[in-house]
């Protein structure tokens, strides 16, 4: 009889241990596929904010569902737009004028297929701090699409302990600088023409090693074609020791750095603009290093 009860107790046992095992696969699931939504509104919502800030009203409008509404309460007024004049402001991102930075995010399931992400960001007007606040998206799943129904944001409200009242990070805009400028000289190794000029403004200067090589935009694509679209050969430098400067706008920085090339050691310097909310280089110098032991038999190769 005990040997029964025993064994009946254990058979109870496991199949209670075996049903607490799938719910908790089923728990863990659950909170899995929450946590996954939850990172990709916070990646979308940071990804919204990039290309904001860049003034790109086409990929904004990407993150939307069409009848939107957004909704701003300050201290003393409450006005809202819908989808297309929000978009209207974008431009004024785009020139640099106005900007958003991030400060916290935060993404919550509030019901079936409707989250909610609030952003605490900092806000700037013209390269300078004009105030912090809470922008409080709703992203809700339409025809199996979860995009952006409402924002509400405010003003009216406490800066988190941590935000301090100062510029977007010079260190931040170097660090992109440097990415652009990488990939500026691997294009260029890569036959990437159109790339390459992309990233010019339009009054771009490029001094080259040769002393007649001083060439507008234009003319130094005109070099340029052959050797990218017929000869499928072209330069590839390799950059190091870059060197920053930057105006007190942050708006404009300058440049030097080490270039490992088949004419030894060289040193290219130059100048980037931000242009319409972009990062646009305007001059680049290439130089090519003799040291100063050697100098008078490079007179002499000259002159010859």
């Amino acid at each position: 009889m005990f040997l029964n009860i025993f064994s009946s107790n254990d058979n109870r046992c496991k199949v209670m241990l075996k049903g607490l095992k799938v719910l908790g696969i089923a728990v863990l699931l659950v909170f899995s596929k929450q946590s996954m939504a939850q990172q990709y509104l916070i990646d979308n919502t940071k990804q919204l904010y990039d290309y904001l800030n860049a003034g790109d009203s086409a990929k904004v409008s990407s993150f939307f569902h069409e009848d939107a509404y957004v909704m701003h309460v300050g201290k003393d007024t409450t006005f809202g737009f819908n989808l297309g004049e929000f978009l209207g402001v974008c431009p004024q991102f785009k020139s640099g004028l106005l900007q958003e930075k991030v400060h916290s995010m935060i993404a919550l399931e509030v019901a079936p297929l409707i989250y909610t992400v609030k952003v605490e960001f900092e806000f700037y007007y013209d390269g300078k701090y004009s105030h912090c606040g809470i922008d409080h998206y709703t992203w809700i799943e339409k025809e199996g699409k979860m995009l952006v129904q409402t924002i509400l944001s405010t003003d009216n409200v406490e800066c988190g302990e941590d935000v301090v009242e100062f510029a977007p990070s010079v260190k931040d805009d170097e660090k992109e600088l440097n990415r652009l400028m990488n990939n500026w000289h691997k294009n260029i190794a890569a036959l990437e023409l159109e790339a390459v000029f992309d990233f010019m403004n339009e009054d771009f200067i490029y001094l080259g090693t040769d002393p007649t090589e001083r060439w507008s935009k234009a003319e130094f694509r005109k070099f340029c074609e052959p050797f990218f679209l017929e000869k499928k050969q072209a330069w590839d430098f390799t950059p190091s020791n870059r060197n920053w400067g930057h105006s007190p706008d942050g708006k404009t920085f300058w440049f030097d750095e080490s270039l490992d090339t088949w004419m030894e050691g060289c040193r290219g310097s130059g100048v980037v603009q931000l242009v319409d909310g972009e990062w646009k280089l305007s001059h680049y110098n290439l130089t090519v290093l003799i040291e100063n032991d050697k100098i008078k038999k490079f007179i002499k190769l000259r002159k010859k």
